[in-house]
């Protein structure tokens, strides 16, 4: 295995463990915001005249919002990093199960070689979801919109992810192609 490979398995597990927590505290963040447990509250109404919340294409100005859209704000923008962070586990996840079935250490590999129908399959869902993200966030601006009445909700559908995206589904073609080649060659012989 190539030191390369050997880092990319490295740190897809490290990005995949960081968003299952990123994921964690979005949820125990919820959870103390809808409690409406004091000291937090008090807390974001104390941040809220200067503070911007940006994920990705997704942003809310909290000094922009009526004064009692703070706690849903908050929620919603955790709701929407909750969402993005688990998409890109996957995507860390996928990444890093593809090199171990290539390298035929996982138990439904069949072999050491990357064309593998559970590895196309594996590509093609690291395509979708990286488009997905850019959705989740437009979907949870307009979400935003509608509950918080517009205001400081700004928005941008970030390009990037949904090119990503589609460049990957066209390289799960290319890895499709090859899995039905290294099939009819293993056929032959």
């Amino acid at each position: 295995m190539s030191k390369l490979n050997k880092v990319v398995i490295i740190v897809s597990k490290i990005g995949e463990v960081c968003c299952w927590i990123a994921c964690a505290f979005m949820i125990a963040m919820i959870i103390v915001t809808v409690t409406g447990h004091p000291s937090l509250l008090d807390y974001l109404s104390d941040v809220r005249d200067s503070s911007v919340l940006s994920n990705g294409g997704f942003e809310l100005v909290l000094g922009d919002m009526a004064p009692g859209h703070t706690g849903s704000a908050y929620i919603i923008f955790f709701i929407t990093v909750l969402i993005t962070s688990a998409l890109m586990a996957m995507i860390f996840r996928n990444v890093y199960l593809s090199f171990k079935t290539a390298e035929g250490k996982t138990k439904f590999s069949k072999g050491k070689t990357p064309f593998q129908p559970d590895i196309v399959r594996m590509i093609r869902e690291i395509g979708i979801f990286s488009i997905a993200i850019p959705i989740v966030e437009l979907i949870m601006t307009i979400i935003a919109r509608i509950a918080l009445g517009g205001a400081g909700v700004e928005s941008s559908l970030n390009l990037n992810g949904i090119l990503i995206g589609i460049v990957v589904l066209c390289l799960s073609q290319f890895f499709a192609y090859g899995t039905q080649l290294q099939e009819d060659n293993d056929g032959l012989v």
